[in-house]
């Protein structure tokens, strides 16, 4: 599975180490009425930044800290590019401002290090895929998520066409000269239907080794087909791919528009994530079992700063406010609202990343305890 903190965004803020870090996230809306209350809701945000600032800096550190979040609210270029959300994190020295294609909860925190655990469950993996839109002629590749698909090219162009895989070996029925009753007659010796069809297969076999080379492998993400059912059925029988889904979606893919081929997509990704979760469940129980899965706040601390945890499961929509001590472990709860406090599973998450583990945020009808965290151990 993907490392959230291999993304280059994780990767800035993880590197940055001035204090205050300031993190806010905005749920933004495309159209009215909801739009007009963006900027509104935008303020109090920032109002509550500065609040928690004044609890522990002098005016004009607070002052100095807050102007770029006063000045971004003027800028209508930013307030009109409309996404599903923002995410805005400022330190000494430091202003970033990143729209965002999913939406996030409202957030506003002050602490030693930046917020990012709403970014984990927008950049997990566990919810990309890849679309392959196939015919008999032609594929066409995507890689996106429920929100959106975006167009990969092939080493070749946008599309891999039949007549340029195949070329010259392309076939052609084969006919000989028959006599019949005295008059010779030129026959075929296959129907054109079976030479279309014999084309077909060897078509879909080199569709599916390039983008076994050119997305499956690299990526690692689950591969969809999007065709009609005879085509459908061709390219799972014949795919060596491990990562292809089971569901495909069931229509010519190119008689459709973007938005229904995101929508049909997403639906046929269900079964795989369901079973995706049980299995991560499963994982854990079993780790459980051995004495090598363990959840508690306490516990999952200390064996985070020591390096030990292989996997850590957070909730998404679960808070811990408070400190850490990442040389010991020991946990302290405390007001989020305090300048120096912050999630204790953004906390524990930005540890265990850093100690090369893996961060999966999950919703708490799939979290595999009641805790809001949850560990597989390395040893």
């Amino acid at each position: 599975m993907f490392n959230v903190a291999q993304s280059p965004l994780i990767e800035d803020l993880f590197s940055i180490t001035s204090k205050p870090c300031l993190s806010l996230y905005l749920p933004t809306h495309r159209t009215q009425p909801e739009r007009r209350d963006d900027q509104t809701r935008y303020r109090q945000l920032v109002r509550h930044l500065n609040d928690s600032l004044e609890m522990a800096y002098d005016s004009d550190e607070v002052t100095a800290l807050m102007m770029p979040f006063r000045q971004l609210e003027r800028d209508d270029a930013f307030w009109n590019t409309r996404r599903q959300g923002v995410a805005i994190f400022r330190a000494p020295g430091v202003f970033i401002t990143q729209h965002l294609d999913r939406s996030v909860p409202e957030i506003a925190v002050v602490a030693d290090n930046f917020h990012v655990k709403p970014l984990f469950r927008l950049l997990q993996t566990l919810e990309d895929y890849h679309v392959l839109c196939l015919t008999r002629e032609s594929a066409q590749l995507f890689v996106g998520n429920r929100d959106g698909l975006e167009e990969v090219a092939f080493p070749t162009g946008p599309l891999l066409l039949i007549n340029e895989i195949l070329g010259d070996e392309l076939s052609d029925p084969g006919f000989s000269r028959s006599n019949s009753g005295g008059t010779m007659r030129t026959v075929p010796h296959t129907t054109i239907e079976d030479e279309v069809d014999k084309d077909t297969e060897r078509f879909f076999r080199q569709v599916d080794r390039i983008v076994m080379e050119i997305a499956s492998r690299p990526t690692g993400l689950p591969l969809i087909v999007a065709s009609l059912p005879e085509q459908s059925a061709l390219f799972h029988r014949i795919s060596r791919n491990p990562r292809l889904v089971e569901s495909s979606v069931i229509v010519n893919p190119f008689g459709i528009d973007l938005r229904e081929l995101v929508s049909r997509s997403w639906g046929a990704m269900q079964p795989h994530l369901i079973a995706e979760s049980k299995t991560l469940i499963e994982a854990y129980e079993e780790a459980a079992g051995h004495a090598e899965g363990i959840d508690g706040i306490f516990a999952i601390a200390t064996a985070a700063v020591e390096g030990r945890i292989h996997t850590l499961f957070v909730e998404d929509s679960r808070e811990l406010p408070g400190r850490i001590d990442e040389d010991t472990g020991k946990v302290v709860f405390d007001d989020l609202m305090m300048p120096d406090v912050n999630d204790l599973l953004d906390d524990i998450a930005r540890i265990v990343l850093r100690h090369g583990g893996t961060v999966i945020v999950l919703p708490s009808d799939v979290m595999p305890t009641t805790t809001g965290v949850a560990a597989i151990l390395r040893y």
